[in-house]
């Protein structure tokens, strides 16, 4: 008795959730910095030990499952050489990697193109990682399905 093989959509769908989640992860730090700009000072300050406390808890989980959920993906990627997901690749390697090459230039004076790129490249692979999985979940799975179909259906009819 061997365990089944997962099938390749379903191979493909955790792929692409792997790369919602990475998304869904990030999107409480813009939506914090906007409600700091909006609220201000005011009971912000009341929030903060519950926020770090929450912070702390969840920080090494979160990492966890961000690694996993990046490797994971980057191997689909290898595997299937799915468009839509060698983007989402592409965009995890280079931003990614540029979020940790400016690490070290974090303590240096404030510079409006580092920053300028910072956001950029943040909002790119927060959009890219929520969107792109969002079209697949949406639309992009019953292309694929109904394409292996009818590649299923000729490879039947050839033989």
């Amino acid at each position: 008795m061997g365990v089944a093989k997962r099938s390749d959509a379903s191979l493909l769908n955790r792929a692409y959730g792997c790369f919602a989640f990475l998304g869904i992860v990030t999107l409480p730090f813009p939506l914090l910095d906007l409600l700091s700009k909006f609220v201000g000072d005011r009971n912000f300050e009341s929030w903060g030990l519950l926020a770090e406390l929450a912070g702390m808890l969840l920080a090494f989980p979160v990492l966890a499952g961000v690694l996993y959920a990046t490797i994971y993906g980057i191997r689909q990627t290898v595997r299937f050489r799915h468009r839509p997901l060698v983007f989402l690749s592409a965009v995890s390697i280079i931003c990614g990697g540029g979020f940790l090459l400016s690490i070290p230039y974090w303590d240096s004076p404030r510079n409006a193109v580092r920053d300028y790129l910072m956001a950029l490249g943040f909002g790119l692979y927060m959009a890219a990682n929520i969107l792109i999985p969002a079209w697949w979940f949406i639309k992009g799975r019953r292309q694929y399905s109904a394409k292996a179909a009818l590649r299923d259906q000729r490879d039947v009819g050839a033989s």
